[in-house]
């Protein structure tokens, strides 16, 4: 999988949340599992599953301050990840934090072509 250290480009971490800001699921959360080909590999566990995550360019990925010690662990470990147990990680998180998955600042945005 090509996966090499616990901290990869941009300063995205195993186990980070992140939201995916272009493609087909934009505006929703993942969690980081790895790097590979200079591309960061999320999951969630419906869309993408643990043990076939997406490989997605950095730019296209919003960090959040969230980290998922338990993903990271497991990562680390080789231990598996069920999918259902990675879901419910991320969206319990989301709820207690009170974080919608929308884009908050504007700063943020893409520029809108011309």
């Amino acid at each position: 999988m090509g996966v090499n250290s616990s901290t990869y480009k941009e300063g995205f971490r195993t186990g980070d949340v992140v939201i995916v800001r272009r493609g087909k699921y934009a505006g929703k959360p993942f969690a980081v599992m790895g790097a590979c080909d200079g591309r960061i590999l999320i999951a969630n566990g419906a869309e993408y599953t643990a043990a076939r995550p997406k490989k997605k360019n950095v730019i296209h990925l919003q960090q959040t301050h969230y980290n998922l010690e338990d993903v990271a662990g497991r990562v680390a470990g080789g231990k598996p990840l069920d999918n259902g147990w990675l879901m419910q990680k991320i969206s319990k998180l989301l709820e207690n934090s009170g974080t919608s998955c929308e884009q908050e600042d504007e700063a943020a945005e893409w520029p809108k072509k011309k």
